[in-house]
């Protein structure tokens, strides 16, 4: 299976959209978001055009995952973690879990990210809860660096954020 990533496409509104929405049970219990979902494609072509936006004016990129052409998730960079780090967040289609695609994906996103030389580090941030993160974090040569206690914010979640952290000197790209 081929994993690629690309910017989001207005076009890919449809898509986008039928993904998430086929996903909302696997996605719920993680993905605060999700409890505002589902949403119509023309709302999400208005949000890939303000994703579009937050990005040529230096901010977050936000990115679509594709297996086969086929949408299989989605990632980001974001710019949260202080000038010189980025943290890196995905979710992946329920049909597409459990055969490496997070784990190539969170791969990818780190070649983007040390292609910038300001970034030193990137981050994963997720719920103790969320074993599968957590998995693919350390499948991709993150280190656990934390747990903090946080307010859940989804209804998995236990209320532990666990940090994993890739430094620029550890990043094997």
């Amino acid at each position: 299976m081929q994993v690629s990533l690309r910017r989001w496409r207005v076009e890919d509104a449809p898509a986008l959209a039928r993904a998430v929405e086929e996903s909302l049970e696997h996605l719920r219990p993680w993905m605060p978001w999700a409890a505002g979902e589902p949403k119509t494609a023309a709302w999400r072509a208005e949000l890939i055009r303000e994703w579009e936006r937050e990005r040529e004016a230096g901010g977050d990129e936000v990115l679509g995952i594709f297996a086969d052409g086929q949408v299989a998730g989605g990632c980001g960079l974001h710019r949260r973690i202080g000038d010189d780090g980025l943290e890196l967040g995905y979710w992946v289609h329920a049909g597409f879990t459990r055969r490496g695609v997070a784990t190539e994906a969170v791969r990818q996103m780190c070649e983007r990210a040390f292609a910038d030389p300001s970034v030193a580090r990137v981050e994963i941030h997720h719920d103790r809860a969320n074993a599968a993160s957590g998995a693919v974090a350390a499948r991709a040569g993150f280190r656990h660096v934390s747990d903090a206690e946080r307010p859940p914010q989804a209804p998995g979640e236990e209320g532990v954020e666990r940090v994993w952290r890739l430094t620029r000197a550890e990043w094997r790209g």
